[in-house]
């Protein structure tokens, strides 16, 4: 008996599978050529899913919760989007004359997107490691690093100093634990003050005298 690939296209393509194949088409035809023929990156169209979750975010931040579990802002958007919109597809066709065949179209197509989130859920966790950037020289990772006093003097109020990198040198503000330094000194950063962005210093001689 020969292999009826009509009957295939047509059961794929028709509904309830229309949604979801027609969303997926639209995806690889057009994003997806953008991205193999170098017209755009992985993360164009990318959405900001950052949460400001320290005391002074709205609602709007607190709304984003579900997102951000969901792993989108975690992984470029429109490569979640396509693993949905493939897994969707591929759901709908196996509810609809698989699993429960007398179900009606519309419930399918939403039974199928909503499994399909989930399974996008599971099958982004492990990529998330792939997209994560970690950025260089957090105030956190300076603590108990050396830096050079580039002020005129620093004191407990006020003072810069520089603190080198592989790259550019930082410029940071200080202020040290009670003993005014003066330029070209060496000092150890001991703490990070966050609401004013000022490293606390102390002299390396303090502990000898």
């Amino acid at each position: 008996m020969g292999l009826d690939l009509t009957g295939i296209y047509l059961r794929c393509f028709a509904e309830p599978a229309l949604q979801p194949s027609g969303l997926l088409i639209a995806i690889l035809a057009v994003y997806w050529s953008l991205v193999m023929f170098g017209a755009a990156d992985i993360e164009f169209l990318d959405w900001d899913f950052d949460l400001s979750l320290d005391g002074d975010g709205g609602a709007l931040d607190f709304g984003l919760v579900p997102f951000r579990f969901l792993n989108l802002g975690k992984i470029p958007v429109m490569l979640w989007v396509t693993i949905l919109a493939f897994a969707a597809w591929l759901l709908s066709l196996l509810i609809h004359y698989v699993w429960a065949p007398n179900q009606s179209d519309g419930a399918v197509i939403a039974e199928a997107f909503g499994l399909a989130v989930v399974f996008t859920k599971l099958v982004t966790n492990p990529l998330r490691p792939i997209f994560e950037v970690t950025e260089p020289n957090l105030p956190e990772t300076l603590i108990g690093r050396a830096c050079v006093i580039s002020s005129l003097t620093a004191t407990d109020q006020r003072g810069e100093a520089i603190f080198a990198t592989e790259g550019a040198p930082l410029i940071l503000s200080i202020r040290t634990t009670g003993a005014e330094l003066s330029k070209g000194q060496a000092a150890t950063i001991v703490d990070y003050s966050k609401p004013d962005n000022t490293y606390i210093v102390s002299d390396d001689n303090e502990g000898d005298e």
